[in-house]
């Protein structure tokens, strides 16, 4: 038999394994034997190191043996010579090289070129088809950026086992990355990919080998283990450190997360759908509402989230029948004990009993009414100044607290106005207190909106200053009339050295810019001697009285029964 019959049954005999997808290297021996050809190998471009990688081994998919990042298709063991180089492109881009190393002695002019030429192409067709075979399947079941299993996977070896375990063997976690948006804003967005695929990997680590970690996408996964790994695993999973990413090399950032359990009683019997779904809102739950890093779905879960639903059917009508009611902290010159103004803070009469603001408020923040409970508190405190008005009281100046949500809220401005008029009120009647903001867009519109309000003569004031964006920059940027001092600053006045510079800074500050300050949360007569010391005159907190209902508010609107902080 000639050559080129001999080698049209050796890839026939090719073809037809690639058929099976079962193609060896011990396939390409005769033809390369035949041809003088001691090693066949290749490289490509798979878009990431690790995207087609086994999750547990690390090793490629591909089903072709790796050595220096070379893919070997067949290797004699043979010292090579002369090595001829193949190049092929996918839509204008060059992404596979392809190399065929000769016997030592073979020399270019020894060679047919046409059967070699035939024989690279022949053998990049078939590795294609088979690793294109091999990436689909490994894409099925695999996460893109990370390459650990996606939910087909996790969900696949779940229930496979359930062959084995009962479903109350194994516990399911949800779990959400807290303020991983911060590894993007320091390090940037490639830097955050980065930082997912060494989280996962780490992840990974804290598993069995029968147990499983998914992620669904974003800074999500879900993971199950053995009931009796559960305290071990949660230990693990407190607090992993992430370090060295390309954009940040000398950055250490320590993850936490949000996390949501699902475990099963003896009696109960769950699908996988349910429990991920008990998973999902006890993770948010936590999040948004307890701010626990665990939280297990249960009897007391269950019960706050049909309170929370109740709470949402319940808003619209209690706007509508007032029982909203703004409750009153007075404002206080120390050095004089003259009543200077009131803070109105929110409270719900509901049913004959009062809902306290934890309860309610987090469960209004999470279904985006804020906005309308801000506006209703508003316009109950302005009313409450009518009738102060009316029965010829002189009240001071009231604060109504403004979250950043209404920032976006459209012609919230007008809102405002609108419900001043309708009171027969003037700009001196109120104050605007607003959190100082936290994120870029935000803090540009801030700016705008305090100079909106400021053109129509109302006082403003910045909320828990120091806690925020960028306290010195607001400062600088927004034209304010009052700083409140956050409580975290005054609780250590008296102890911290530094707390009690930062105060005195920023009352310096404020004073040459004509600006008042005013201590949130004092409650000893020992703060309240120390900020007066610094410079800051006017406080509220325990110290001079809790917030009040509107008829004790009157009762210290006609009789004023403050003392200077130094009697």
């Amino acid at each position: 038999m000639d050559l080129n019959k001999q080698l049209t049954e050796d890839i026939k005999a090719i073809f037809r394994a690639a058929a099976m997808d079962n193609i060896t290297e011990d396939l390409y021996k005769s033809i390369c034997d035949k041809l003088h050809v001691v090693k066949m190998y290749y490289d490509m471009d798979l878009g990431g190191e690790d995207r087609y990688r086994n999750h547990r081994t690390g090793e490629l998919v591909l089903g072709t043996k790796e050595v220096d990042k070379q893919l070997i298709l067949y290797d004699s063991g043979k010292k090579g010579g002369l090595t001829k180089q193949y190049k092929y492109y996918f839509d204008g881009y060059e992404y596979v090289h392809a190399y065929i190393e000769f016997e030592e002695g073979i020399k270019e002019e020894d060679l047919d070129i046409s059967i070699y030429d035939f024989c690279a192409d022949m053998v990049y067709i078939l590795a294609s088809r088979q690793n294109m075979r091999r990436m689909l399947d490994h894409a099925e079941s695999s996460d893109v950026l990370t390459g650990i299993p996606n939910i087909v996977y996790f969900k696949k070896k779940y229930h496979k086992m359930l062959q084995t375990y009962r479903p109350q063997d194994l516990i399911l976690l949800r779990m959400n990355l807290r303020n991983f948006k911060y590894v993007n804003e320091v390090a940037g967005g490639n830097s955050g990919d980065e930082a997912i695929i060494q989280y996962s990997r780490k992840l990974l680590q804290m598993v069995e080998d029968d147990e499983c970690v998914c992620r669904l996408g974003g800074d999500n996964f879900i993971v199950y283990v053995h009931k009796e790994n559960l305290k071990k695993f949660l230990k693990k999973v407190s607090s992993v450190t992430i370090s060295k990413l390309k954009t940040a090399p000398n950055n250490q950032f320590d993850i936490t997360t949000w996390i949501g359990v699902s475990s099963l009683a003896d009696d109960e019997n769950k699908n996988f759908q349910e429990r991920l779904n008990d998973a999902n809102v006890a993770c948010g739950i936590g999040r948004s509402r307890l701010k626990q890093d665990v939280v297990f779905y249960g009897d007391d879960l269950k019960k706050m989230i049909m309170q929370g639903r109740d709470i949402i059917a319940a808003f619209p009508a209690a706007v509508k029948n007032h029982e909203f009611e703004p409750f009153f902290q007075p404002k206080v010159d120390m050095t004089t004990g003259k009543l200077v103004g009131f803070e109105a803070l929110c409270r719900w009469f509901h049913d004959g009993h009062f809902i306290f603001p934890d309860q309610f408020i987090p469960i209004l923040d999470r279904e985006g009414l804020i906005p309308d409970l801000d506006l209703t508190i508003f316009d109950e405190t302005c009313r409450a100044i009518r009738r102060w008005k009316d029965m010829g009281y002189n009240p001071p100046r009231i604060s109504s607290n403004f979250s950043r949500k209404n920032l976006f809220v459209p012609k919230i401005e007008n809102k405002i106005l609108k419900i001043l008029e309708d009171n027969g009120l003037g700009a001196d009647d109120v104050e605007i207190e607003i959190t100082e903001s936290t994120k870029d867009i935000e803090y540009d519109r801030l700016i705008q909106f305090v100079k909106n309000l400021k053109e129509h003569g109302l006082f403003i004031s910045i909320d828990d200053f120091g806690t925020g964006y960028s306290s010195l920059s607001l400062l600088h940027n927004i034209d304010a009339d009052v700083i409140k001092l956050d409580k975290s600053f005054v609780d250590m006045i008296t102890e911290d050295k530094k707390s009690a510079v930062l105060i005195e800074s920023v009352i310096t500050i404020a004073q040459k810019l004509d600006m008042q300050t005013i201590a949130e949360g004092v409650e000893t007569k020992e703060q309240g001697k120390a900020l007066v010391d610094m410079g800051c005159n006017y406080a509220q907190g325990y110290y001079y009285s809790r917030p009040v209902d509107y008829k004790a508010a009157t009762d210290i609107i006609k009789t004023n029964p403050f003392k200077p902080i130094t009697e």
